[in-house]
C-alpha cells in the first residue's frame, strides 16, 4: 500500500516494482481483507459498494458466492430523528441490502465482517488481494469457506498472504518466512518442507505432519 516507503530494495509485484507508480494507481488495484476488519456506519450495501458503482443483481451475486444471505436476513433497527420534531423520531427496520450497519460494524462478529470484506473483494476484482491475518480469529468452518472461495474465484489475481495457520498458505506458489524482521526462507511449499530450514522447524513446533499440512 506503500504507506511507508521502503529504505532500501524493491517491492515486486506480477513484475512491476510499486514504486515506480502512483498511489492512486497502485491502491485501486489491491483489495485487503485485515485480521480486525472495520466496516462504516451506514448499509450492508454501503459498505460493499459506497461509490455505487454496481448493480443490485452484482452485489447480491456476489453476496451468494461469498455465502454471506443468512447475515442479512435478521433485521437490525435504525432510529431516525422527525427533521422539525425531535421527539417525533422513528425506528425503521433494515433488511438486505438495507441491513443497518453500527459504527465499526459492531452489530457483526470478527468473522462475519470479515466474510462481509471478503464479499467486497469479489465485487470489485480488484488483481491484487492481500489477506493480514486473515483468518485469525474464525473457527474452523467459516475458514474453509473463506479458503474455498479465494481457491474458486480469485484463481487469475495475485493473492498474497499473511498467516500463522500454515495450512492456508501451502496451495501458494512461494511463501517467505520472516524471523525477527528479517527474510529467512523464500521458495515453494514443498522445497521448503524438502529441507531442514525455520519452516520446517515451524511445521514441527505446531507439531503438524507433512503429508496432512500439503494436502490441507
Amino acid at each position: 500500500m506503500r504507506m511507508v516507503e521502503p529504505a532500501t530494495g524493491k517491492i515486486i509485484i506480477d513484475g512491476i516494482d510499486i514504486s515506480t507508480i502512483g498511489l492512486h494507481d497502485l491502491r485501486s488495484r489491491i483489495s485487503i481483507i485485515p485480521q480486525d476488519p472495520t466496516l462504516f456506519k451506514g448499509t450492508i450495501r454501503d459498505n460493499l459498494d459506497p461509490m455505487d458503482e454496481y448493480t443490485d443483481d452484482e452485489v447480491w451475486a456476489a453476496i451468494r458466492t461469498a455465502h454471506i444471505e443468512g447475515l442479512l436476513e435478521k433485521p437490525t433497527e435504525k432510529y431516525v430523528e422527525d427533521l422539525y420534531d425531535d421527539d417525533m423520531g422513528v425506528w425503521v427496520e433494515g433488511i438486505g441490502l438495507n441491513k443497518w450497519v453500527k459504527y465499526g460494524g459492531s452489530n457483526f462478529s470478527v468473522g462475519e465482517r470479515q466474510l462481509i470484506s471478503l464479499c467486497r473483494a469479489l465485487l470489485w476484482r480488484r488483481k491484487i488481494l492481500i489477506l493480514d491475518e486473515a483468518t485469525a480469529n474464525i473457527d474452523n468452518k467459516t475458514d474453509q469457506l473463506i479458503q474455498t472461495v479465494l481457491r474458486k474465484e480469485f484463481k487469475d489475481c495475485t493473492i498474497l498472504t499473511i498467516a500463522h495457520r500454515l495450512n492456508t498458505v501451502m496451495d501458494s506458489d512461494r511463501i517467505l518466512v520472516m524471523d525477527q524482521g528479517t527474510v529467512a526462507e523464500f521458495d515453494t511449499p514443498k522445497n521448503l518442507l524438502a529441507r531442514d530450514g525455520p519452516f520446517t522447524q515451524l511445521v514441527a513446533s505446531m507439531k503438524l505432519n507433512h503429508r496432512e499440512l500439503v494436502s490441507s
